[in-house]
């Protein structure tokens, strides 16, 4: 049995002083604010954190240069690192693909999300969540946007080789576009995590953020295979597919990125 403590309440939310925010990047200011929105809703973390805390990560990487006719170059890497502790968990992604043919720049896309929960019972079925999106991607209008949102999540499976996630929310949509435009609109999220783990080192993962606002509807898919080569090595087979309703003038709705990566797993 788990002694009952006190919960420490987190710090009173207080307004910028005077010309302390001036020239600060949005995104920062953004993280603080959630940061905060973290604190309200979870609390300090339990003192029934008698379970070991376990951490796992994997760090991929693809090249592939040609020359010739024509010069070309690619480079992508996806990588994930994962902390879990008694009733809480954190989650960090990566992603960056590059492409250049003859001297011109053809993708660049970096994506990183952050994402904390913490789960309403030992049985971890029902959680809270809050994450933080930074994606830059210029190819799209958007030379950044940043989504920061708060809601709560099931797990529907928890046995057995596959498991299904999905969660709720509501947040804050920061958009940059590449005309220098700017605007903040508040968003829905909707997101859906399923993995199968088909072998104990391969496994196929779907991953889809539906993120709803007034000016447009953004869904972005991410499906990966994994297929294992060592005891720490692995290969990789993943798509992106990032779908806007409204995309900006001149811009086409829906782009996709497929990559063959290099996995290097830790521990």
């Amino acid at each position: 049995m788990c002694p009952l403590i006190s919960r420490t309440h987190p710090p009173a939310l207080r307004g910028p002083a005077p010309g302390r925010n001036r020239g600060r990047p949005r995104a920062i200011r953004a993280l603080h604010t959630l940061a905060a929105l973290t604190g309200i809703l979870f609390g300090a973390p339990s003192a029934c954190a008698a379970a070991k805390p376990a951490w796992s990560a994997q760090v991929g990487l693809g090249y592939e240069a040609t020359t010739g006719t024509t010069n070309t170059r690619t480079l992508d890497t996806h990588d994930r690192a994962h902390y879990e502790h008694a009733l809480w968990g954190y989650t960090g992604r990566l992603s960056y693909d590059y492409a250049a043919h003859g001297g011109l720049v053809s993708a660049n896309r970096l994506a990183l999300d952050l994402q904390a929960s913490r789960s309403l019972s030992g049985h971890k079925e029902d959680f809270f969540l809050a994450t933080a999106r930074y994606v830059h991607n210029p190819f799209d209008g958007y030379r950044h946007y940043e989504v920061e949102s708060v809601g709560m999540g099931h797990r529907f499976l928890r046995h057995g080789p596959m498991r299904l996630k999905v969660d709720g929310g509501a947040g804050l949509r920061q958009n940059t576009y590449v005309t220098g435009r700017y605007n903040d609109v508040p968003v829905l999220r909707l997101g859906v995590n399923y993995r199968w783990q088909i072998t104990k080192k391969s496994a196929l993962t779907q991953r889809i953020t539906v993120l709803g606002a007034a000016t447009g509807t953004l869904l972005t898919s991410t499906t990966g295979l994994t297929a294992p080569i060592s005891a720490r090595l692995a290969l990789d087979l993943s798509e992106i597919v990032d779908h806007y309703t409204s995309a900006p003038a001149g811009f086409k709705p829906t782009s996709t990125f497929t990559t063959l990566n290099l996995l290097y797993h830790l521990p």
